[in-house]
């Protein structure tokens, strides 16, 4: 039979479950706590010779970055799309290995009372000037006022529009461009709405600056494999660096010894010894698990950022979809009741993600109706159906009867708010990782996170790296 310690060197290299590990102290010089997407690309950029364990409690990586398959159709988390002009995602990311597929420039909206109108994108899609011309979202006025919120976005580097003052977006799209109640009714809110999660007088000025040059320079796309696919690449390069990746862990309180060394606690009996930390856990988690040291027990005592919640459904369907365009559908009709923010086709825009001969539709549903109709998923399928079928009044029957509901989706930490709050998530370049809620951490202790950083997907990546910067330069100080 084979000892213990035989099963361990034979099995180091895989992810093994909690279960092995039961009561088994290891040592490292780096433990990161958390396997979403910052926790992955903390790990990824350590040094090669940093002796790493990456610890992650639920069962696969990749946090709110994931997707799983159902009876061969690709289902991300929620509604998700990955924008390729983020600079962190270029540096960081091999586009090719990703196959992406892109969603046309422009949208569709559901207007209030009729059909289905575009807006389109004449910088990117020139033969569709006249569309965007004759367009009935917003008015001639508005389509004029897009110029300077182009030419402001595209003028300025990132950090440049992170300098500019601070309001709410739709004080912004009001004072600063001059944007009708109709537009920003019937194209702004929808889509920033569906992006942010949140009220565009909830949103940051900053942040909407950001994404919208994000999407006039670069493409909103899809994976192959759904964005689970994101966090298997970097998870893979993270294996072949020799970082030891444990599911199913954890991580119950942290404890520092006299020699300096931190001892990660796990809730099934084991225990890892590290040099330094790097907690990449949402902001919650991360100050509950920060407060279990007696230093920073007064954490346990402060408020929490608030954190945005959204639904999704998605629903397959045999045969044609309603649009056979690759591109996103908005609820534009206003005072809205919350059951539909936007819809699209994951197949369309990429056809891995559904069986031969079907398509997959996503719904995008407002937190708060997710809230109102919790515990009563069969009442919230209804009323989504019948929205789909004022949507599409072609395929109302095949709505109702034909297409089947695969998996409703309900994300409570979707993303921490980025305007308002004790630590709003708009800081681009990140806020200092040895630092919690303006608190200094114990030597050797790291935070990383959207919530540290901006809520989007850049804001994790770069966060992550910074704090793989900050914890080499603990271990190898210069001399």
């Amino acid at each position: 039979m084979l000892s213990y310690c035989c099963i361990y060197l034979l099995f180091a290299s895989f992810w093994i479950p909690v279960s092995c590990f039961a009561n088994f102290k290891s040592s490292c010089d780096v433990c990161i706590i958390g396997g979403g997407v910052s926790g992955l690309s903390s790990a990824v950029q350590l040094p090669n010779d940093t002796k790493t364990i990456l610890v992650e409690a639920q069962s696969k990586l990749g946090g709110r970055v994931s997707s799983e398959s159902i009876d061969g159709f690709t289902l991300n988390l929620g509604f998700a799309v990955f924008i390729d002009e983020y600079p962190e995602s270029k540096a960081i990311f091999d586009y090719d290995e990703l196959q992406l597929a892109a969603f046309q420039p422009g949208a569709l909206i559901k207007r209030k009372g009729e059909g289905l109108a575009r807006i389109a994108d004449p910088l990117r899609q020139p033969t569709r000037l006249l569309d965007a011309i004759l367009s009935p979202v917003g008015t001639v006025f508005d389509k004029v006022r897009l110029v300077p919120l182009l030419l402001h976005v595209q003028s300025k580097n990132i950090s440049q529009l992170f300098d500019d003052d601070e309001t709410d977006v739709y004080t912004c799209l009001k004072s600063k461009y001059g944007f009708s109640d109709k537009m920003i009714q019937e194209f702004f809110q929808p889509f920033f709405e569906g992006i942010f999660f949140c009220p565009l007088k909830e949103q940051s000025s900053r942040m909407f600056h950001f994404v919208f040059k994000m999407f006039s320079e670069g493409r909103a796309t899809l994976p192959t494999g759904g964005m689970q696919a994101v966090a298997n690449q970097l998870c893979e390069r993270a294996r072949n660096k020799g970082i030891e990746i444990r599911l199913d862990s954890p991580v119950s309180r942290l404890k520092k010894g006299d020699d300096g060394m931190y001892k990660i606690m796990l809730k099934d009996g084991g225990e890892i010894e590290a040099k330094a930390i790097i907690c990449a856990t949402e902001g919650t988690t991360a100050r509950q698990l920060l407060s279990t040291l007696p230093e920073l027990k007064v954490l346990s005592e402060l408020e929490d950022q608030p954190e945005r919640s959204v639904g999704c459904m998605y629903y397959k369907l045999a045969g044609d979809a309603p649009v056979k365009e690759a591109i996103l559908i908005l609820n534009g009709e206003g005072a809205m009741d919350g059951s539909i923010n936007n819809v699209c086709f994951p197949s369309i825009v990429n056809p891995s993600y559904a069986r031969e001969g079907y398509h997959l539709c996503s719904v995008a549903i407002d937190g708060r109706m997710m809230t109102k109709y919790e515990g009563r998923e069969e009442e919230l399928d209804q009323v989504v159906r019948q929205a789909l079928g004022e949507w599409f009044p072609e395929y109302k029957d095949d709505i109702q009867s034909e297409w089947e509901l695969l998996r409703t989706y309900r994300i409570h930490r979707a993303q921490p708010a980025q305007l308002f709050g004790p630590m709003p998530a708009n800081v681009y370049g990140g806020r200092p990782c040895n630092m919690y809620r303006d608190i200094f951490l114990p030597s050797g202790l790291f935070v990383s996170g959207d919530y540290m950083n901006t809520a989007s997907l850049n804001g994790a990546l770069e966060s992550g790296k910074l704090a793989a910067i900050a914890t080499s330069k603990f271990l190898q100080p210069i001399s």
